[in-house]
């Protein structure tokens, strides 16, 4: 009896080893059997993705899956000019703004998105259409490095986070798939390259005394002081400070679209300024804070039979709509001879 028992718990246990081990054979069976060679998708990760562009589409190539967004360029989405801090652009999804998710039969090439017509191969075998939610996109500045003397640090790219709130994708069997929040990722764009490459033998005085300018004949830039104080350049021996304002020793930056005459006074010592060259970016030094930021010193020595002024900016911030940069601690931003 005992033996029997034995044996009997011996084949008990064989034969539930083997029952397992068939079990698990035929489900592999039958997924290898469900196998056709194509793809069947539930989630969209493009987290490690770098964004690209071409013409209005904003995309993401993971292999042979394509992630994009066209959005018109009237709607101006990725404007380089930073958004409030929470308060991202909001931009709902519609019949042209497109939201669209592709699996190719081999791995997909920017081609494929920003070419008329379209490489034949590879093919898109599923692709997924948003049909409602909305895009967000909250755009800051990245800036340079502070330069290790003067602290300049330029802004050299805008980088647009993107976001889609309550999106809802249709795919080609009917059914839905609703993300609350999915991440698109960021898109970097290139800022204005604002060159700021001024001479300090250039700076000039219109003979209002009201403003002085630096800039080079045939160039495109400059760099004017507006209605300044009567006070801040005198022929005195000795250094005066007074801060930068919105209206009184007003700072402005002109970057122009073409060259500036040879004679630059003639543009700048007039009633109104001319029209031409055209002005594609102009920022405005910040109004300063006494013993803090946003200074203007002039230095005064004698030279010769008249006066020598050497004008410095001192902790200066120029702003343009909402963006902002640190033009540097001490900059000379000029030598100006008087009699």
């Amino acid at each position: 009896m005992y033996w029997d028992c034995k044996l009997k718990s011996y084949f008990c246990v064989k034969l539930y080893t083997m029952k397992k081990f068939l079990g698990l054979l035929v489900i592999m069976v039958m997924l290898n059997g469900c196998d056709d060679g194509k793809l069947t998708v539930n989630t969209i990760n493009f987290d490690s993705v770098t964004a690209s562009s071409c013409g209005e589409i904003v995309y993401k190539l993971n292999n042979n899956e394509a992630l994009f967004i066209k959005i018109p360029a009237d709607r101006n989405a990725y404007a380089n000019d930073p958004t409030p801090t929470d308060v991202p652009l909001e931009i709902p999804i519609s019949s042209t703004v497109i939201v669209k998710y592709r699996f190719y039969n081999g791995k997909v090439l920017s081609d494929n998105l920003c070419t008329l017509p379209a490489p034949i191969s590879p093919s898109a075998t599923d692709e997924w259409n948003a049909t409602s939610g909305t895009i967000e996109i909250a755009t800051t500045p990245v800036y340079a490095v502070p330069n290790a003397t003067t602290g300049q640090s330029k802004i050299v790219k805008y980088n647009h986070h993107i976001i889609l709130k309550n999106v809802v994708f249709l795919k080609p069997d009917g059914s839905n798939q609703k993300y609350d929040s999915f991440t698109f990722g960021d898109y970097l764009t290139d800022a204005t390259t604002l060159l700021f490459n001024f001479d300090p033998t250039l700076v000039g005085e219109c003979s209002s005394n009201t403003k002085i300018y630096n800039a080079r004949p045939n160039g495109i830039e400059s760099l004017v002081i507006e209605n300044i104080d009567s006070n801040l350049i005198n022929n005195t021996v000795g250094t005066t400070t007074q801060l930068i304002g919105d209206t009184t020793n007003k700072l402005v930056y002109r970057l122009y679209s073409t060259s500036l005459p040879s004679v630059v006074s003639d543009h700048f010592c007039v009633t109104t300024e001319p029209t031409t060259p055209a002005i594609s970016e102009l920022w405005t030094g910040i109004s300063g804070v006494a013993n803090v930021s946003g200074s203007i010193e002039v230095t005064t020595t004698t030279f010769g039979s008249g006066f020598s002024h050497s004008i410095r900016l001192k902790n200066v911030t120029f702003k343009k709509d909402n963006s902002t940069f640190y033009y540097g601690n001490d900059i000379l931003y000029g030598v100006l001879l008087t009699n």
